[in-house]
């Protein structure tokens, strides 16, 4: 970590909670400047107040859809920084849901910043990094964006919308010096899941019926810099995520049974 990072100069947005929340940490500890994006002003002061290391941490409170506020904020960063080393494209939200109960409201609002979140982002960074000749962007997706969620279709035609959005780029970004990386994490315990963003159902019943344990965001960040500093294109985690990745293109018949059972507590409810 220290000598990925150390040093280096890190955008990451979504920083206030969940993966993003421990990735700052952990940047901080190996060394790096971060500036630290989110709309949620409390929990960036939290997280400064205990974040600890060589590295410093500047938090900007920001939302990623306000693509003028966004690009004013970039501009601050890079009057303030030699270069800006790395992006990470990381504030995104759930829905669950069966699809057609979902009012287009929300299906709009979820796009907004799972989507369009990290296009802002990274056409505000990206011709920075063009002109540097030198950068690393990693967007962050789900496994879910390749296997399939029933009752979350919203979130991953949005995280299946990042993993392409992440394969195309990476091809035209490698003849300037500039890598591109997916994260497709498993389930993790961050927050994501709240009674307001599930229509239909109980949370603490669709929690039950999740069928691996939730990995916690620290053990999450943990993989997701790790495959970073690797250099890997696409960093899916945990094994059980990869396994499924595996199924779902080669066998997905077999997740069939994973799938109907999403919909359990929608049909008990």
């Amino acid at each position: 970590m220290n000598r990925s990072f150390g040093g280096k100069s890190v955008i990451l947005n979504g920083a206030a909670s969940g993966i993003g929340r421990a990735m700052a940490r952990i940047l901080v500890n190996a060394g790096a400047t971060v500036f630290a994006l989110d709309l949620d002003p409390d929990g960036l002061a939290s997280l400064l107040s205990q974040s600890a290391g060589p590295g410093t941490i500047h938090p900007v409170t920001v939302d990623v859809c306000d693509r003028t506020a966004y690009a004013t904020v970039i501009q601050d960063i890079q009057k303030n920084s030699k270069s800006i080393d790395f992006l990470f494209n990381n504030a995104g939200v759930t829905l669950l849901g069966e699809a057609h109960k979902i009012p287009f409201e929300r299906w709009k609002w979820l796009m907004d910043i799972n989507l369009m979140g990290v296009v802002n982002g990274t056409m505000l960074v990206y011709p920075i990094m063009i002109s540097q000749g030198s950068g690393h962007i990693t967007n962050t997706s789900s496994v879910a964006g390749a296997t399939g969620y029933a009752t979350a279709a919203a979130y991953t035609t949005s995280k299946a919308a990042v993993i392409e959005f992440s394969r195309s780029l990476r091809a035209e970004a490698k003849g300037y010096g500039v890598m591109i990386s997916v994260a497709c994490p498993g389930y993790v315990d961050s927050g994501i899941f709240t009674e307001d963003r599930i229509v239909g159902a109980d949370l603490g019943q669709v929690m039950d019926e999740l069928p691996v344990k939730l990995m916690t965001p620290d053990e999450a960040a943990g993989h997701f810099l790790r495959g970073v500093a690797k250099r890997k294109p696409t960093i899916v985690f945990p094994f059980t995520s990869r396994f499924l990745w595996f199924l779902s293109r080669w066998a997905p018949i077999v997740t069939g049974p994973i799938q109907r059972n999403f919909l359990k507590s929608y049909q008990k409810s």
